[in-house]
């Protein structure tokens, strides 16, 4: 069997054999680039070493184990894997095959780089993920360098990123590719793309003395470069302090320091950057797309070490005007729909960002506005665009909807900005005021139109009988048994009659659930009006009784304290949460915990988070999510209280009404009574009216999962949810037809182009607010102490800051901390999923915690210089990974 292969004879097409990034550098050498001569130690090898070895059952069982391991469990199950490796023998015929390849290539000193068949591939980079073993020397040597790189897949970081994008263990292999050593004067990156505005037009070079490595790991503060890629002119040039670099030992790598008058002397001259610029341009030309290149200086020669595509990007506030992000794959379905833009368009998250926080599948994006008759609504003159996708994710048009109030009614923006949480929209922001008198001649116009639009077909119906009426449909939907059904006729079972329904349905959430918005708009003007303590009107509605989510808490508390009882908690402790639930259900002294689990799935089963989207299973159908919430809870132990909190709610709600009517004469004080019941009555019955629209769509989610079993079954479709990536035009065209070739429709390559476009826009920070000229709007930030960095990773979070100067200190980070420290290698990987947000002292825009912080979508600012020292430990902060700042104050 062929194990070895000269990467003067790899290309892109060997993926499997050589992995990503070989396959990728064999390219660049078809190209005629100057790549350092290398050989490549086949996947085969890896899968000869492995059985040689008898190591694939333990394999099989750490990557079934990984998924539901915590960070610490990680890092002993990794220690463990790899020495397993290190222990085990090169087969004799391999090792002789590397050495003989060794000799031929020199026999001195070589670079032992991994290569993933998962890695460096569009839409994940696995940056950082496996080894790199410099100036490697001598057999022996070599010998050891290749195990370490085979177990190096098995790295706690590995492991992480793997399960953080659903990549199965058992799925990849690794290559090992055996480089000559290039005597590096200087080394560094490069972006075919400003990664983190988006700007297609700039490449962002990072450069310093010595090997590459220190860039990297982010142990240096480089030298960056912005270039503008047409005419190779630098717009920006930041020198670094480049204190240290890293150099060749007698085995291996060192740091030392340089020399005081290089740190701040230029490391590029204006060739050697024209030159990088000609070679990273005709790198992604050939890829077709930005890419993330590693270079290094050697006298006057440049040599490529690396070249992969970029993964992720941050939000493109530097791009041109209406310029996107472009995704692989097919991202244009819902192209023939966009309007062309009015002056007045502002796009924003508004409303729609807690619903549909996330990029939408081509379903969700049809079938929902189908489900409740949204497509079939009038078109206004001039038409005026609602929602629109940006970034993979829907956005309202809060520009049109708050002109139309002032220009038609007089109502000022500001009136509804604070019910919808609407943010600041800086120089974009919509001003106005209140029109009395327009609002009183448009006032029997608007009040007909709104009785209109929420006036349901049938009789009308208090809330209550609302509810009873869809907990009614779903019931009898759930009873059927759709397995018997065509797809035709499973079809007919759908949106025909569904559609009809939520026609009505929809009418009537919007009559009973406005008044919330109204009331609580009118309780906050008088108060702030009256009383300047518009701050106390979120605690006059908090921890209202009679909403229907509120009990999914105590629930989960109830199963709980259920397993604890029945002394059986370790079940759920100790297994992943399918394999505890399946032997919950078999354990006779678990009896009551399952008959509670089952309440609590046909009360709130049509749930899960990121609901409205229908791609995502719901508890009913992947119970499995319960069981792990249980386990939460079970880790919280005393610490969740619902009756404590209850009692604190109930008490802050009695003080605020206190303070309030305590400035408040008679009849203010009925008025604001008589607001008050009113908002306390309605703010329920909306939150409980959204908790059954959710019900109402559960019946088309099971039926389109169920069509997406059967086409994958048929071999239409690769996996059943890939039903999801099609339109509801498409799908009922292939029922209508009979087959997929009936309509001239491959859904194995349409779905799976639009899947890599949607899951591409997960890696791309989109920005709040977007203007008519489809360019994002940056806030204007006032009043607080900043420090200043380099913009990494787009974004902006505001959490507490944890202060961590030692890697093994990371392990009791706490969920939705943000990291603050002096520098990230990929040794940090695994603690990236806990964080929130990213302060380093020490790296620029491509070091390897910037890159790892966009993969994650995580708001970073590097190069903070004294953020361990100004920013206290527990400190609020908020990262402002777009503009480049940290903000720091007492009263934010």
């Amino acid at each position: 069997m062929e194990c070895i292969r000269s990467l003067a004879d790899v290309n892109r097409h060997d993926v499997a054999l050589v992995g990503g990034k070989a396959a990728n550098l064999g390219e660049l050498v078809q190209m005629g680039l100057p790549v350092p001569p290398a050989f490549i130690l086949l996947t085969s090898a890896y899968t000869i070493f492995v059985e040689a070895n008898a190591l694939a059952e333990e394999i099989e069982r750490v990557a079934e184990q990984a998924s539901s391991q915590s960070l610490q469990q990680l890092e002993e199950t990794s220690c463990a894997m790899r020495s397993l490796f290190e222990r085990s023998a090169i087969p004799p015929d391999i090792a002789q095959a590397i050495l003989g390849a060794y000799r031929d290539l020199s026999g001195d000193a070589v670079a032992v780089r991994s290569s993933a068949t998962a890695e460096d591939l569009p839409g994940t980079s696995f940056a950082g993920q496996q080894e790199t073993l410099l100036n490697v020397r001598g057999e022996e040597a070599l010998l050891e360098a290749v195990k370490r790189s085979w177990a190096s897949l098995w790295t706690a970081r590995a492991l992480a990123y793997r399960i953080r994008w659903e990549i199965s263990s058992q799925s990849i292999s690794l290559a090992v590719i055996v480089q000559q050593m290039v005597p590096a004067d200087a080394a560094g990156i490069l972006f075919t793309v400003n990664p983190v505005t988006g700007a297609q037009d700039e490449i962002v070079m990072n450069a310093s003395w010595g090997l590459g490595e220190a860039i990297v790991g982010g142990r240096v503060d480089p030298d960056t470069l912005r270039v503008e890629k047409a005419t190779g002119r630098i717009i920006e040039m930041k020198i670094g302090e480049k204190a240290v670099m890293t150099v060749r030992k007698e085995q291996g790598t060192g740091e030392v320091a340089v020399q005081d008058e290089r740190r701040h002397q230029q490391v590029l001259s204006p060739e050697h950057v024209a030159e990088l610029v000609r070679l990273a341009c005709e790198i992604a030309a050939h890829f077709g797309g930005p890419q993330d290149i590693e270079w290094a200086l050697a006298g006057e020669k440049i040599f490529l070490l690396q070249a992969r595509p970029v993964t992720a990007l941050s939000s493109p506030g530097g791009m041109q005007a209406g310029e996107l992000p472009v995704p692989p794959g097919d991202d244009a379905w819902d192209s023939e729909g966009i309007l062309p833009p009015q002056p007045f368009d502002l796009w924003t998250r508004t409303n729609v960002g807690e619903n549909l926080l996330f990029p939408i599948t081509p379903l969700t994006n049809s079938g929902f506005p189908a489900l409740f008759g949204l497509d079939k609504a009038p078109q206004s003159e001039p038409p005026i665009q609602g929602l629109r996708r940006f970034y993979g994710r829907v956005y309202l048009n809060e520009g049109a909807i708050l002109h139309n109030l002032e220009e038609s009614y007089g109502i000022p923006p500001s009136f509804f900005g604070r019910i919808w949480g609407s943010h600041r929209k800086g120089k974009a922001q919509v001003t106005g005021k209140w029109r009395p008198w327009r609002l009183l001649r448009s006032l029997p116009g608007l009040l007909r139109q709104g009785f209109s639009a929420t006036r349901p077909k049938g009789p009308r119906q208090t809330p209550q009988e609302f509810f009873a009426q869809i907990d009614t449909w779903v019931n009898e939907f759930l009873q059927k048994d759709l397995s018997q059904l065509d797809d035709r006729a499973l079809w007919a079972e759908g949106l025909p009659i569904w559609s009809e329904r939520g026609a009505s349905v929809w009418a009537t959430n919007l009559r009973i659930s406005t008044p919330a918005g109204l009331t609580l708009g009118a309780l906050t003007w008088i108060i702030g009006w009256w009383t300047k303590l518009r701050k106390l009107v979120p605690d006059l509605v908090s921890g209202l009784p009679g909403m229907y989510a509120a009990e999914v808490g105590p629930a989960l508390l109830a199963m709980a304290q259920t397993l604890k009882e029945l002394n059986v908690s370790h079940v759920i402790l100790n297994h992943r949460p399918d394999e505890a639930l399946a032997l919950l259900r078999i354990l006779p002294e678990a009896t009551p915990f399952n008959e509670q689990l089952e309440s609590f799935l046909q009360r709130h089963g049509h749930r899960c988070p990121n609901e409205v989207e229908f791609l995502n299973p719901r508890w009913k159908e992947a119970p499995g999510q319960v069981i792990e919430l249980v386990a939460n809870y079970l880790q919280a132990g005393e610490m969740i209280n619902p009756s404590e909190v209850e009692e604190r709610q109930r008490q802050r709600r009695a003080e605020a009404v206190t303070q309030i009517e305590a400035k408040l004469d008679l009849l203010r004080r009925a008025i604001f009574r008589a607001l008050l019941k009113k908002a306390q009555q309605a703010i329920p019955i909306r939150d409980n009216s959204r908790y059954f629209i959710t019900k109402f769509a559960f019946p088309m989610r099971k039926l389109y999962a169920q069509l997406g079993q059967r086409w994958a079954e048929r071999g239409w479709l690769r996996l059943p949810d890939d039903i999801f990536f099609l339109t509801v035009a498409e799908i009922e065209a292939v029922i209508k037809a009979g087959t997929p070739p009936g309509v001239s429709q491959d859904l194995y390559t349409l779905t799976a182009n639009r899947r890599l476009a949607y899951e591409y826009w997960f890696t791309v920070v989109a920005p709040d607010v977007i203007g008519p000229d489809g360019k994002p709007v940056r806030e204007e930030e006032e009043n607080v102490h900043v420090l200043e960095g380099i913009a990494a990773s787009g974004g902006q979070v505001r959490g507490k800051a944890r202060i961590v100067l030692d890697p093994h200190e990371a392990a009791t980070l706490r969920a939705g901390e943000i990291l603050v420290t002096q520098a990230t290698d990929p040794g940090w990987t695994p603690v990236f999923p806990l964080v929130s947000g990213l302060v380093l002292e020490i790296g620029g825009q491509i070091s390897h915690g910037a890159i790892v912080a966009r993969e994650y979508g995580i708001p970073a600012v590097v190069n903070v210089r004294g953020a361990t020292s100004f920013i206290h430990d527990g400190q609020t902060i908020i990262v402002d990974g777009t503009n480049g700042r940290v903000l720091l104050s007492s009263e934010i």
